[in-house]
């Protein structure tokens, strides 16, 4: 968003200075927290169908009487995962000013992604041709694998990231191919999927050193993502110039860099060329990010 805009962009927990205990999740249940007022004319929230009750109370609590209040999102995502659905139920109110954007413009209209997506909304089936579909030439970003046998599934999800797409483009699977799962648990839930991926894209190697937390497996070249918000964790980028900075937050992704068993430390750099140093006892705020579930492709 920063990027896009040109203009500061922050997680609402780290603009309204909220989350900074070790559990994020037990401050976010008490609806007394203090929150900072936020000096602002306009304040524009995007993603509002990640916003939970709490959350929204905190927000409120901090814009001044006169400031104006965009909020941006789209009801039809899955709804937060705290209590409430409160886009949805702020649309259904009637009693504030809503735009629905419905219409798919040029540049989206050949793919099959958004056409199927708006068939799901509408509860049409997905092969269900449409006069669009029958007018134009559709990009292939779109494929179902009708198979109910789990065990194909697994090796269905392992050759689709091991080299199958090629036919369709020269697809690296640290850096262009996520695999999202609706469950956390069960032999296609993240937790296994993440065992089999990571068997396969990153095997054990005596070049590769291990640490192992609790049941995890982490090696040198592991692709994880940060799970919890740490506003104090120091980063630096070394491109043209040193830069340094604090915080690493939920939803970011990186690689694992080195191992040190001498010092007990992880080296990780994220997307955005964070070098992070975790020690050993701090491995509780990642996981694996061969395969997410839906919720934390959402970042939520």
């Amino acid at each position: 968003m920063t990027e896009t805009t040109g203009e500061d962009a922050k997680t609402l927990h780290r603009l309204l200075e909220i989350g900074k205990t070790s559990s994020d999740e037990l401050q976010e249940l008490n609806a007394d927290v203090e929150v900072a007022p936020l000096d602002a004319d306009v304040v524009i929230v995007d993603e509002v169908s990640m916003v939970d009750m709490f959350l929204m109370n905190y927000l409120l609590q901090a814009i001044y009487k006169g400031t104006k209040l965009i909020l941006v999102g789209d009801s039809n995502q899955l709804p937060s995962v705290g209590p409430g659905n409160v886009l949805k139920d702020i649309i259904s109110s009637n009693k504030i000013t809503t735009i629905t954007l419905n219409k798919i413009f040029r540049q989206a209209a050949k793919s099959k992604i958004i056409l199927n997506s708006h068939k799901v909304n509408e509860g049409i089936s997905i092969f269900a041709k449409n006069e669009e579909e029958n007018k134009e030439e559709l990009l292939n970003d779109f494929f179902f694998i009708n198979e109910p046998n789990k065990l194909k599934i697994l090796e269905n999800i392992i050759s689709l990231s091991t080299g199958r797409l090629k036919n369709y483009g020269d697809y690296d699977f640290i850096k262009n191919i996520q695999v999202i799962s609706p469950t956390k648990r069960g032999e296609l839930g993240t937790k296994e999927l993440n065992k089999s991926l990571q068997q396969a894209i990153n095997p054990p190697s005596s070049t590769k050193k291990e640490r192992k937390y609790i049941d995890t497996i982490f090696r040198e070249g592991d692709r994880i993502m940060q799970i919890k918000n740490n506003y104090d964790i120091y980063w630096e980028k070394r491109e043209k110039s040193l830069e340094m900075g604090k915080g690493v937050f939920n939803g970011e992704y990186g690689s694992i860099l080195n191992i040190d068993e001498e010092e007990k430390k992880i080296k990780i750099k994220f997307d955005d060329d964070k070098l992070v140093w975790y020690s050993f006892d701090e491995l509780e705020q990642i996981e694996h990010a061969y395969s997410i579930t839906v919720h934390k492709a959402q970042r939520k």
